[in-house]
């Protein structure tokens, strides 16, 4: 989105995309990794199946506390060098896990590994608001979203191929050294000729991000939908096992269609509703819809029919994430100035959201009904749709358009 009316997208745009993709890709690969190399660690950390799990969620931990002060001082001092800051951490946590013995050691360093991935969020919307026309924005951003999801994928599928522990986190640490390194040289905050931002307190910021009822409501769905599918991604494989009867590389198959067609429906979604110019029909539509493919997934005779329901389910829910994502930059009274608070505010609540509801509210009510997990899953698919029903057309035929283009948005 583009900071005057006149100034024509640069073509540099899709140097900060690229940069910016592959450093979310790489930093999810890091952390991912944990889950690929679980049967190593568990013996040699001498850890429990939580401690493992607590490990793997350490820089979800990190998101929740540092995202809004993150999105405050990007605001203050821009993207790029408050990213810089929290890759230092990440270079201290990756480089310093390949010598962790204990689990405390193991979780810093995981811990600190977390601080440039909610650097890097919490500010996507403030950065390509900067460097995209407004009908690009959801695109970078299912670009974005896919990318992390790749980098788990990745993670996961390549680490029990290393020859040893030391070895796989050498590959992501060096892999992080190099992203670094390209958005030292790369990345800039603005494209040349645009105005600066005026300059404010770090709490002025956050105060006018947070009187942004529509920002509030954006979190609040996102807490929802990312907590929700977070928790049905971890339960189909072993539950396609146990309660199915499908032999593990069948369960893992289709299970695995949920996050691929995810990730395509990042970049599909945000694309079609670009060309549309139309949001709610996604964000509201799309959750509710994927309520009713996710309970039929699991009713529908196991096999392909499963998977067809899941690869529904997951381009659905993939278009959404993304255009909620483009709220700060999107609400006119956030905008530019404001949106690395309002991003970090909206982090923060969906990292909060993907740690208590899988655990604390699905899991406790569900118990080990399975039919009943998927039921309760459908409907606060359901209710994350409803929610996004508070949220305005954020489209250029939406009411918005108008008053963004008046501010030279």
């Amino acid at each position: 989105m583009n900071e005057t009316a006149n100034l024509k997208p640069s073509s540099y745009r899709w140097i900060i995309l690229t940069v910016t993709v592959l450093n979310l890709m790489v930093l999810e690969l890091g952390i991912f990794q944990i889950a690929g190399l679980a049967n190593r660690l568990i013996p040699a950390l001498h850890i429990t199946t939580s401690q493992l799990a607590m490990l793997l969620t350490a820089f979800m931990l990190c998101s929740a506390i540092v995202s809004i002060p993150s999105g405050a001082l990007a605001d203050r001092f821009g993207v790029k060098n408050v990213v810089i800051a929290s890759l230092i951490f990440s270079l201290l946590g990756t480089y310093g896990r390949m010598s962790a013995n204990s689990f405390a050691i193991a979780f810093i360093w995981m811990f600190l590994m977390g601080f440039p991935v909610a650097f890097v969020k919490s500010n996507l919307s403030k950065l390509y608001g900067a460097w995209f026309p407004a009908k690009e924005i959801g695109m970078a951003m299912g670009l974005s979203v896919a990318s992390m999801s790749l980098g788990m994928t990745i993670a996961i599928a390549t680490s029990p191929l290393f020859p040893s522990v030391q070895s796989a986190f050498l590959f992501s640490a060096i892999a992080v050294t190099v992203c670094a390194v390209l958005w030292i040289l790369l990345i800039k905050d603005k494209p040349a000729g645009a105005p600066d931002y005026p300059s404010q307190p770090v709490i002025k910021y956050l105060g006018v991000a947070a009187k942004s009822k529509f920002i509030w409501i954006g979190a609040i769905a996102m807490a929802v939908g990312m907590g929700t599918f977070t928790a049905q991604n971890g339960f189909l494989t072993n539950a396609f096992i146990q309660m199915k009867h499908a032999v593990p590389a069948q369960a893992g198959l289709i299970a695995s269609t949920l996050t691929f067609a995810s990730i395509i429906g990042g970049i599909l979604g945000p694309t079609i509703s670009s060309r549309v110019g139309l949001t709610k029909p996604f964000i509201v539509l799309g959750p509710i819809l994927a309520g009713v493919c996710a309970y039929l997934s699991w009713v529908v005779p196991f096999g392909s029919i499963t998977a067809v329901m899941l690869i529904i389910t997951g381009l659905l829910l993939g278009s959404t994430i993304p255009l909620i994502m483009t709220l700060p930059i999107m609400l006119p009274e956030v905008g530019p100035t404001y949106a690395g608070s309002a991003g970090g505010i909206m982090s923060t609540v969906q990292m909060i959201g993907g740690f208590i509801i899988p655990a604390f509210v699905i899991a406790p009510l569900a118990g080990t009904d399975g039919t009943k997990f998927i039921l309760i899953v459908a409907i606060i698919y359901v209710i994350f749709g409803l929610v996004t029903m508070f949220l305005p057309e954020l489209g250029t035929k939406g009411k918005l358009a108008a008053s963004r283009k008046s501010m030279h948005l």
